[in-house]
């Protein structure tokens, strides 16, 4: 038995930059154990595996694994997933835009598609509000942890911690720093395991392109995964973050931005944010862009 694979680089318009994911269309008849398999196998940070949904009012249901574990949810495999689902002829647009429902296991989420027959030009979705509230770490250890030397540290913003994904949030001052930062992964995991951190977001206000708003560097060595590339659910906790710091234009319902992650690893990258608001609260955080198929086939189950 075999299943179609593709090989999709999310957030870029070009092959071989951004973050690659695996994605698995047709995967009813896997079990857990399989996708996991699966997973391990293709070794990028995740891979996404797509079934149709039986819920009534509900497309498609997707679940992501990094190489040793299930997320709950996934920005670039999800961009990448419904980048493929197009080109399969599964998504139906109507004025040039579809938004599709699906499932996970955090619940029923929403995608905006947009595109043209089997043609995207461009995925975003909604990533939920991340509870952010200030980090009890010591700064220094915190920093030491990761690897960064503490005066590094953009000394204006607080570190922050987004308790629903265990991620901590650690501000750099300068750009030229967060890019030549060297992560200790054995520290950090040593620090993951004495915190319960699973995640690590860095952020700088300093960019390489003058017309994006953050540059991001993402660790993540509870899900073994060393350095994300381009991760979207970072870039939207970090959107909440910024909206706690009073850093996002106020009294305006829709606040858009782009921000820009993997110059590092050697993958560009960029994500497209839109901060939604109702009398002054977030109501909803979305992220997307682009992505390119650069590889397709099958693999055997």
């Amino acid at each position: 038995m075999g299943a179609p694979l593709y090989i999709v680089d999310a957030f870029t318009d070009r092959p071989f930059a951004g973050n690659p994911a695996g994605v698995v269309t047709r995967a009813e008849a896997l079990s857990d154990e399989q996708m996991q398999a699966i997973a391990r196998e293709l070794r990028h940070s995740e891979t996404c595996f797509v079934a149709d949904a039986s819920e009534p009012g509900v497309d498609f249901h997707l679940r992501w694994f990094t190489p040793m574990v299930e997320v709950d949810l996934c920005g670039h495999a999800t961009v990448a997933a419904y980048t493929c689902l197009a080109e399969e002829g599964r998504i139906n647009f109507s004025g040039g835009i579809a938004h599709v429902r699906y499932a996970t296991r955090r619940g029923v989420l929403s995608v905006w598609v947009e595109g043209e027959g089997k043609e995207t030009r461009g995925v975003m979705m909604s990533a939920g509000v991340a509870p952010i509230a200030a980090a009890p770490d010591n700064r220094v250890d915190a920093a030491r942890a990761i690897g960064l030397d503490p005066p590094a540290m953009d000394e204006d913003l607080p570190m922050a911690v987004d308790s629903a994904n265990a991620r901590l949030i650690v501000p750099v001052g300068r750009l030229e720093d967060l890019l030549s930062l060297k992560p200790d992964h054995e520290r950090m995991r040593g620090y993951a395991e004495a915190t319960g951190y699973r995640r690590f977001t860095l952020i700088c206000r300093e960019t390489l392109n003058p017309s994006f708003s953050t540059h991001l560097r993402h660790f993540a060595p509870g899900a073994g995964v060393a350095e994300d590339p381009v991760t979207g659910t970072a870039h939207a906790a970090i959107a909440v973050y910024l909206d706690w710091l009073g850093l996002l234009s106020e009294g305006e319902e829709k606040v858009s931005y782009e921000g820009e992650q993997g110059h590092a690893v050697g993958r560009p990258g960029s994500v497209k944010v839109e901060v939604h608001r109702r009398d002054g609260i977030i109501t909803d955080v979305r992220i997307g862009g682009h992505a390119v198929i650069v590889a397709r086939g099958e693999i055997e189950i």
